[in-house]
């Protein structure tokens, strides 16, 4: 079978685009794209769509702007829509070229996609690409998602990026441009082993391909069935994440500890996984899987309160049955509740905390209204208490007594730990004391034994936190 009858078949079989659908094919002039371009145009007029072709002048090979130059007559000879970028040598950066000349011309097509209403963007990638991309990803090292190398078709900005020559070996392009004689270039560049896909395409492919004959079609058939697997576990591992972790807000993602740990060890990795992807995935922090690991070991040992740092702008803490990654922005979001040093609460009057609530000391003869959700009174004897009291956030080593407990005292770490308080949270309590800096009251956590219980006959202090 020739490579166009070939081709016409896989179109028409794999149902790449409709009659109707409007394609972009991205045409650099190389042999590759020139060869997609002249089967498209072949293609019979009940099965074509509408195309045009999009093309990046990159300005770093003095023969660009000659290349430029035949694509846009070939275009205006044949009367196909033709879209056109330079990229100003002004752009190019001191280093990694290659990668930035790819976000540039991804960029582009984007762009063009939009404009025209296209359906799809077509690229030359064939068979060669292919293997070449899957080895140097196993060399590398990565998600599973990436070494089973590149796809026939992927959504891309709402629009699919289609590779119809994945199927196709370099060796058949070549023979297929010559039995057509097409006009194409050829970049100088493919053959520098500066580049790394080029040693890999010089050196290391030959080898392989001297071993087995066969060893392009292995490739594609591992890939098409790595990716038919990764399809069918994607969906178990999603589903059972969902159950496991949701985002409570931009900053923070919380984990049920008791629902990860009746996994499977294989389950659990691969929901880490997923985590990790969702964390990091507008982000380039360079994460792996010994983070994950050590996720994983933290929440396996009996530790209910632990911290570690994770990659980027991430922490990761352990409270108990919860485990919560969090941004450092939120972190500082949170923080802006905390009160800074200490506030002075003078006789009869209301001081506003960073958290919206407020608290407030005045003098009561009589019993005010039944305490509610957002707002909690103690009283106090005047003459146990020394004012202005102080209200401030807790620091290391502070001890309080306890209302009920006639003697000793406790420290506030361990009363945070008995009734199982986040970490977060204690960060933002509120401790008010007098001012000899004995601790009054752990403000919706615990009162001191200077909380009292008011007699109507005399006169007492009422202390009010209204919550916002």
């Amino acid at each position: 079978m020739t490579m166009y009858a070939s081709f016409l078949e896989n179109c028409q079989n794999n149902l790449y685009w409709k009659p109707t659908d409007r394609l972009l094919l991205a045409v650099s002039g190389g042999v590759d794209s020139m060869v997609l371009l002249d089967l498209i145009q072949r293609l019979p007029e009940g099965i074509k769509p509408w195309f045009g072709i999009v093309h990046v002048n990159h300005q770093l090979r003095d023969v660009s702007i000659e290349e430029e130059r035949f694509l846009s007559q070939y275009c205006k000879d044949k009367g196909i829509p033709f879209f056109l970028k330079r990229w100003s040598v002004k752009e190019h950066p001191a280093e990694g070229t290659e990668a930035a000349a790819r976000e540039f011309r991804y960029g582009f097509f984007h762009e063009v996609l939009k404009e025209e209403q296209a359906t799809h963007l077509l690229t030359g990638h064939h068979a060669d690409d292919q293997m070449e991309t899957i080895l140097m990803r196993l060399v590398r090292g990565g998600q599973l998602e990436s070494i089973a190398g590149i796809k026939k078709q992927r959504p891309f900005y709402g629009s699919l990026l289609t590779r119809p020559l994945l199927d196709y070996s370099k060796k058949s392009i070549y023979q297929y441009s010559r039995s057509r004689t097409l006009s194409f270039y050829e970049d100088e560049t493919n053959k520098s082993l500066n580049y790394t896909r080029n040693r890999y395409r010089h050196q290391i492919a030959p080898l392989l391909k001297k071993e087995n004959a066969k060893v392009l079609t292995h490739f594609s058939d591992f890939s098409s069935d790595l990716q038919d697997v990764i399809t069918i576990a994607k969906k178990e591992i999603e589903e059972i994440a969902s159950n496991t972790c949701f985002q409570r807000n931009p900053f923070c993602w919380e984990l049920d500890v008791q629902q990860f740990l009746i996994l499977e060890p294989a389950m659990k990795r691969q929901v880490m996984q997923f985590l990790f992807n969702k964390l990091f995935e507008t982000e380039t922090s360079d994460f792996g899987r010994k983070h994950q690991m050590q996720i994983i070991s933290l929440l396996e040992n009996d530790t209910p309160n632990s911290q570690l740092d994770l990659p980027g702008t991430w922490i990761g803490q352990r409270n108990y049955q919860k485990f919560y990654f969090l941004k450092e922005k939120g972190q500082h979001e949170e923080s802006d509740k905390k009160i800074t040093g200490t506030l002075s609460l003078h006789l009869e009057e209301w001081v506003t905390l960073p958290n919206g609530a407020r608290i407030g000391l005045f003098q009561a003869t009589k019993e005010i209204e039944v305490p509610n959700k957002t707002k909690q009174v103690i009283w106090l004897d005047p003459a146990s208490v020394r004012l202005p009291l102080q209200v401030r956030n807790r620091r290391p080593g502070d001890r309080m007594t306890l209302k009920g407990l006639e003697t000793g005292s406790k420290k506030i770490k361990d009363l945070f730990i008995d009734q199982k308080i986040p970490l977060h949270k204690r960060e933002e309590a509120i401790l008010v004391t007098d001012s000899k800096e004995e601790i009054i009251w752990l403000v919706e956590y615990k009162e001191s034994r200077l909380s009292i219980v008011p007699e109507t006959d005399k006169i007492h202090y009422i202390l009010i936190y209204e919550s916002k």
